[in-house]
């Protein structure tokens, strides 16, 4: 979770918004490029440092606690062992994503924020407090450590900010302590680490960035900027637009993955009696979804298989060059079934290569005739029935191999199927009249796992392997039992459910993890809000401010979120900013409420103290801060004058005047002549708005369309000559937000719901629709072309 410290800053004259937005990409672009390495150098020796300091915290941590928990804690040492590599990895990878946000804040359209005008108290939602406790403490962390980046921090953000004003918060530039610290968590996730033990590690890796360690990312920082030209305050100048990007081309194909669960085996209804209409075959729609036909209304049409298959035209079943007088011997089906498995057991001792993919159909057809006998005497010839039952067969695995929803490796697998299916055919009628023969059931799942494979995954290896172990037993201990099919299918369907179950419960931890990050940052516009409010107008001493803004804040933060707005902790804590502000406003002349601040000053101090303790809040830094409080109260109660600020909430249109002359909290703090300070301007109260640009009506059919989708489904977006297909793993209503996953379950984009319907309207998505089987869409390729052909 990002930090809730807004650093921006209102309109300045000595720093014009002038910069052309088409600079943007290509300058944040090369600063990224230019950090990265330095960055990922200054990093890795400390991350690998706490890797190897953790097995010695472990123990440590042992000592004081009681059995159950150290056994939680002593899991983590193997765990380690068998992450190590892994965790490593994913540094370098989260530092990279860093990276790549940061480049892309301008290009990227669902990255703009915008001003929320106000926020429902009433309907903010209660998030789990432990990992928002982890936030706290690392927010907390990572602005003292923040603070000693400055003046560097500070200069660099707003330097680039001109570039720029989707970059509104410190904690967006990758080499922020607080990204810093999220790409340290980010790669300990395979540890699956307790709130507590994520916390203190953090704090064990925040001691590594000492000083000399923040000198060093400070030195990194101007050479960057320097590198992408990153003019310095005084030095902005106007560029020229450049022309607009070409829009993509649109995206034509619209089928998709399909619904991720196996059918359950049941019983074969009795299908209706066959149909046939101008002579092609009618397909039935099974109970439950499948497509079945009598297989022997379509061989009638075998005479076109030719014509819709290159194998059947280039491989016709017969020996070839017969002796021009040797008799014809037909061969009866055990014969053929013979032939056939001798086939079969070569086939798992003969290397297949994904580049021969589209010619195995041909080359099992090839195989079947050359291994006919034929002399002077004899000639082998298969009947007609089985000929036309072996080019129905070779037909449907040519659509097979050709469809595009499948990758190539798992084609090369499945194609070898091809023979075992054929001798289901020829043994088992009902391979064609139902929906759940086992063979065929089997032959659709493993397609269908095959669709979800990523050949650029570690992690789908193990599908890949599952795979080819189903295709060898098939090729190695099928003989005529069909009963093996329904062996392999249970056990594939067992395995296949296991990595649904895997990736619902990725789907279901984005899903929560992207609804707390909406309710987050709905509570700091809520908490920033009540501060702005609050504070706008008065003229209050700094240490006021600072311990409001970056102190207390923290509090109301986590009161909101643990408990709501509407519970006695946030009452309380809302009445302790009263109450302090009410302690530095004397009304002139009124003794009694001297007598009275008296009374208040000690146990306000207590209350900010027992607060801000409660969050996690640096000792050191309290202890100045209450000191700085009670320095006020005895002033005011000394009739002592004190320098004042005047405090600006930048969204009040009443202040454009003085907020010319304001600074920010951050500047103000960190300012060399703080009494010369006369307006200091709050951070604005934001959350991100992830879509800025065209809209269409309500009523538009694809903003109806984007309405109603529901998780699970799966679009299709074009990437500059190619298409990508994501799947919606979750619909944050409250900021009208999608969130998309691929293949793997990892989250690979979000967008509003607005500009999905831009997308599709604009042919740059399409929706895809829930496509039949992969056997039944060949039975739909067949029947089709024997329509046309036919016409």
């Amino acid at each position: 979770m990002n930090s809730h410290i807004d650093s921006s800053l209102p309109d300045d004259p000595l720093f014009p918004r002038a910069l052309s937005k088409s600079k943007a990409p290509a300058t944040l672009t090369h600063f990224s490029d230019a950090i990265r390495q330095p960055l990922i150098e200054f990093f890795t020796p400390k991350f690998n440092t706490l890797l190897d300091e953790i097995p010695g915290w472990v123990i440590e941590r042992c000592d004081s606690l009681p059995a159950p928990m150290q056994q939680r804690y002593m899991e983590i040492i193997p765990e380690l062992r068998r992450s190590r590599t892994l965790i490593e990895q994913n540094a370098v990878t989260f530092m990279d994503t860093q990276l790549h946000r940061f480049s892309q804040l301008e290009q990227v359209r669902d990255s703009k924020l915008s001003k929320l005008p106000d926020v429902d108290f009433e309907h903010i939602g209660l998030v789990d407090a432990a990992d928002f406790e982890v936030a706290v403490a690392v927010d907390a962390l990572a602005d003292r450590l923040a603070h000693s980046l400055e003046p560097d921090l500070g200069n660099a953000f707003q330097r680039l900010r001109r570039f720029t004003e989707k970059l509104s918060n410190q904690t967006q530039l990758p080499f922020h302590p607080r990204a810093l610290f999220q790409v340290l968590l980010d790669s300990l996730a395979p540890l699956s680490l307790l709130p507590a033990q994520r916390i203190s590690l953090v704090r064990q890796f925040a001691i590594q960035l000492d000083l000399p360690a923040l000198h060093e990312l400070k030195a990194l920082i101007l050479p960057a900027l320097e590198y992408a030209e990153v003019p310095e305050r005084d030095k902005f100048q106007p560029n020229k637009s450049t022309v607009a990007p070409e829009k993509p081309k649109p995206v034509t194909s619209t089928s998709g993955p399909a619904q991720a669960s196996a059918t359950p085996v049941n019983p074969q209804p009795v299908m209706p009696p066959p149909i046939m209409e101008d002579g092609i075959p009618i397909l039935h729609v099974a109970p439950h979804g499948g497509l079945v036909v009598d297989p022997a209304l379509l061989i009638q049409q075998a005479k076109l298989f030719a014509a819709m298959s290159k194998s059947i035209a280039s491989t016709p079943l017969q020996v070839p060059n017969p002796h021009p007088f040797a008799n014809e011997q037909v061969l009866d089906q055990p014969e053929l079934l013979s032939l056939l498995g001798q086939l079969q057991s070569a086939e798992p001792r003969t290397p297949m290569q994904q580049s021969e993919i589209q010619q195995s159909v041909a080359a099992v057809r090839d195989n079947i005739r050359q291994n006919l006998h034929s002399d002077a005497e004899s000639t082998q010839v298969i009947a007609e029935n089985e000929t036309n039952l072996i080019d129905l067969v070779s037909t449907l695995f040519d659509y097979i191999l050709d469809d595009k929803e499948l990758p190539t490796a798992m084609k090369a697998l499945i194609g070898r199927l091809q023979i075992p299916i054929l001798k289901v055919a020829l043994v088992d009628k009902s391979f064609f009249s139902g929906e759940d023969h086992p063979a065929r059931k089997l032959l659709n799942l493993l397609a269908k796992a095959g669709q979800s494979w990523d050949e650029n995954s570690k992690s789908s290896e193990v599908l890949y392997k599952k795979v080819e172990e189903v295709v060898f037993v098939v090729l190695t201990e099928f003989h005529d039992e069909i009963s093996i099919f329904e062996r392999l299918l249970n056990d594939f369907q067992d395995f296949y459910q296991q990595q649904q179950d895997r990736l619902a419960a990725m789907d279901a931890r984005t899903r929560e993890a992207e609804e707390n990050r909406a309710r987050a940052e709905a509570a700091r516009t809520l908490v920033q809000q009540a501060l702005n409010r609050r504070l706008n107008g008065l003229k209050l001493p700094m240490s006021i401010v600072k311990l409001l803004q970056e102190g207390w804040r923290h509090v109301l933060y986590l009161s909101a979120l643990k408990e709501g707005t509407e519970s006695e902790s946030w009452r309380q804590s809302i009445k302790v900013v009263d109450a302090l502000i009410w302690s530095m406003l004397p009304p002139a002349g009124d003794v009694q409420w001297i007598e009275r601040l008296k009374g208040v000053s000690p146990k306000l101090l207590n209350s900010l103290r027992k607060g801000l303790m409660s969050v996690n809040f640096d000792t050191h830094q309290l202890e100045k801060m209450l000191a700085e409080i009670l320095q006020s109260h005895q002033e005011i109660i000394n009739g002592v004058s004190a320098p004042l600020v005047e405090v600006l909430d930048p969204e009040n249109k009443a202040n454009a005047k003085e907020s010319a002359e304001a600074v920010t909290v951050q500047q103000a703090m960190t300012s060399t002549h703080p009494n010369e300070i006369k307006f200091v301007a709050m951070p604005v109260a934001q959350v991100a708005s992830i879509y800025e640009g065209d809209t269409l009506s309500p009523n538009d059919p694809h903003v109806v369309e984007v309405r109603h989708l529901v998780v699970g489904t799966w679009v299709e977006f074009l990437q500059s000559d190619s298409s990508v297909r994501h799947r919606l793993v979750a619909k944050i209503r409250s900021s009208e937000k999608l969130i998309f996953a691929n293949k793997r379950g990892i989250k690979a984009a979000e967008l509003s719901m607005m500009q999905l319907a831009i997308e599709l309207s604009q042919n740059r998505a399409a929706v895809l629709t829930e496509q039949p089987q992969m056997f039944d869409r060949a039975l739909l390729s067949v029947v089709d072309g024997l329509r046309k052909l036919s016409a």
